[in-house]
């Protein structure tokens, strides 16, 4: 975003940002970073199930986007191409390992609890089997469902903001509502 002065601040295009990036420069980059980290994170996981490897499949989605950027022809459509750069790396991720993703479903919360103290090896066995329970939940609903429920959950959760969810994922918000 810049700031004029005495205006608020001018979230600036997609496309603005592309054509600054690929003149070389790294700050109109690290927005789009900034702008669709959560949606690609969110989308990684939905297909993953596994915190830290959405994490690693988010990076590798936007280092990709780095190299392959001057081959995006529509630069307004830049979330539509990092959200299908993503679930392409995700899908390959998932086809290339041995197990399920209900094995190595990971809770969302797992970053804010890496630096406490872990808890009694029956309350993880206990957790453990609760995220594998939730997960396979998850796994049963349809991937076009699944990911907006995530995305909300995940990054909009107690905020009461299904509308940006649904933007996100360029959907109509009644379709994150609950009624």
């Amino acid at each position: 975003m810049t700031t004029t002065e005495g205006m608020h601040p001018v979230e600036v295009s997609d496309a603005a940002l592309v054509t600054q990036s690929l003149r070389g420069d790294r700050d109109a980059f690290g927005q789009i970073v900034a702008r669709y980290q959560a949606l690609v994170c969110s989308l990684a996981y939905s297909s993953t199930g596994s915190l830290t490897q959405s994490e690693d499949l988010a990076q590798e989605t936007f280092v990709t986007a780095w190299k392959q950027l001057s081959g995006l022809r529509e630069p307004t459509k830049l979330r539509s191409w990092l959200c299908g750069m993503v679930r392409n790396l995700s899908h390959r991720a998932r086809r290339g390992q041995e197990h399920e993703p209900v094995h190595e479903a990971e809770p969302l919360e797992a970053l804010d609890q890496l630096a406490a103290p872990g808890p009694h090896p029956l309350e993880q066995a206990i957790s453990r089997e609760e995220e594998d329970i939730l997960w396979r939940q998850l796994e049963a609903i349809p991937e076009t469902y699944r990911e907006p429920l995530i995305l909300f959950y995940r990054d909009f959760f107690g905020k009461g903001d299904q509308s940006r969810a649904a933007t996100s994922l360029l959907i109509a918000a009644n379709t994150t509502s609950s009624h």
